[in-house]
């Protein structure tokens, strides 16, 4: 099935070595985390791609007599709030890896979208554009490295890295996946019993 989605520019051996890099929090790579899984080169292998739903929002705004627009995102998991200056870049096609489905709806989308772009409106200095409207909405997946490591006593944890921008994820987006991850179980679980 063909969905849109962000295409990912961060290779899994980039992902793999952004994850493992030496940092001022693992004291230069002397308390690097421990993988689940090692690849024959040392670097970790316990890494997967992963999609997660979003939604991409055009609102309408005027200043007077002027009228524009901007494109704004909302995480469909948790419902982050972010500009969104990718629009043109999405492209339409099947993916492989897993993806997961959306639990905000499209009406409450659309409502996060116009608090979000509310509250970064007003904390601009100057004057300030009045939210006309939803222009447009689509769905799309955004691609999430997840890198699971095992912690103090063996506990497995996870961290996650934007797979188009390669920056580090908050713990919001850690939370929608693991909590995606059990979901998924409960539904494997339910289907293999009946």
């Amino acid at each position: 099935m063909n969905v849109l989605h962000l295409p990912p520019r961060i290779p899994r051996l980039d992902a793999s070595q952004l994850f493992w890099r030496r940092r001022f929090m693992n004291l230069f790579g002397l308390l690097r985390s421990r993988p689940v899984k090692r690849s024959p080169v040392g670097l970790p292998d316990s890494i997967e791609l992963i999609w997660m739903p979003a939604y991409a929002i055009r609102l309408a705004l005027s200043q007077g007599t002027k009228h524009s627009d901007t494109w704004v995102s909302v995480d469909a998991s948790f419902g982050g709030f972010a500009l969104f200056e990718r629009e043109g870049i999405l492209e339409e096609g099947a993916l492989e890896e897993e993806c997961f489905t959306a639990i905000i709806g499209v009406e409450e989308a659309k409502s996060l979208a116009r608090q979000g772009l509310l509250k970064y409106v007003m904390r601009r200095r100057g004057s300030k554009p009045l939210i006309d409207g939803v222009e447009e909405v689509c769905s799309y997946y955004q691609p999430v490295w997840v890198y699971y490591y095992y912690r103090f006593r063996k506990k497995i944890d996870l961290a996650v890295l934007d797979g188009y921008s390669g920056s580090p994820m908050g713990p919001q987006i850690r939370i929608a996946i693991v909590n995606a991850l059990i979901q998924k179980r409960k539904m494997v679980a339910q289907r293999s019993s009946s």
